[in-house]
């Protein structure tokens, strides 16, 4: 998911914000190699405040419970515009509906306009249950920022997803946003995952 823009976490006021975004999946055959292409645009009413960003990924899955894969983030904010480097390895494991994921994912960003360099480590736990007979997947997911012994913001994901087919899934969610040092933010989020 996107980063919140810098001045958006400068706000004392009331935060909230509606991310809406797409999602495009490809696997290659029978190839372990997949590639994602990833769209989000975020508002922030109460700063009317927009950006929009897009993420370029290709992986590879090492084992059918453990997959890694490298992405390029292009983030256009007001008046900046952010690159990110990311690297992540993801863990699953299914029983029945149950799925069950971790994943590590280390991130580079800079920023030309100002100079601006900065490295995170992002650590998520997510928690999801594919309900019998319907098409329902709700799920439960925590993720916290960090760097060395430094916490950033952690974000908490109260969501579900609804297969609309086998190749077009829709996806909402409840994002309740924690910072250190300023206010958190609540965010709804919507969007469609196809997978062609």
């Amino acid at each position: 998911m996107a980063s919140v823009p810098s001045q958006a976490q400068e706000s004392e006021d009331n935060t909230f914000g509606g991310w809406e975004f797409f999602e495009v999946n490809h696997d290659f055959g029978k190839s372990p190699v997949f590639a994602t292409f990833y769209f989000e645009h975020d508002n922030y009413q109460y700063k009317r405040l927009e950006c929009w960003y897009t993420r370029t990924t290709v992986g590879v899955k090492l084992l059918p419970w453990l997959k890694f894969d490298i992405a390029y983030d292009y983030i256009h904010e007001p008046h900046v515009t952010t690159h990110k480097a990311v690297a992540d390895l993801t863990g699953t494991l299914k029983q029945g509906g149950l799925k069950v994921s971790i994943r590590e994912r280390y991130q580079h960003g800079w920023t030309p306009d100002t100079g601006d360099q900065s490295d995170v480590l992002r650590s998520r736990l997510k928690v999801q249950y594919a309900i019998p007979g319907t098409r329902f997947s709700p799920y439960l997911a925590a993720e916290v920022f960090t760097w060395g012994d430094q916490w950033k913001k952690t974000r908490h994901y109260v969501a579900c997803d609804y297969d609309i087919s086998k190749a077009v899934q829709l996806e909402a969610y409840y994002l309740y946003y924690a910072f250190n040092g300023v206010p958190a933010e609540h965010v709804i989020g919507v969007g469609i995952n196809f997978y062609i």
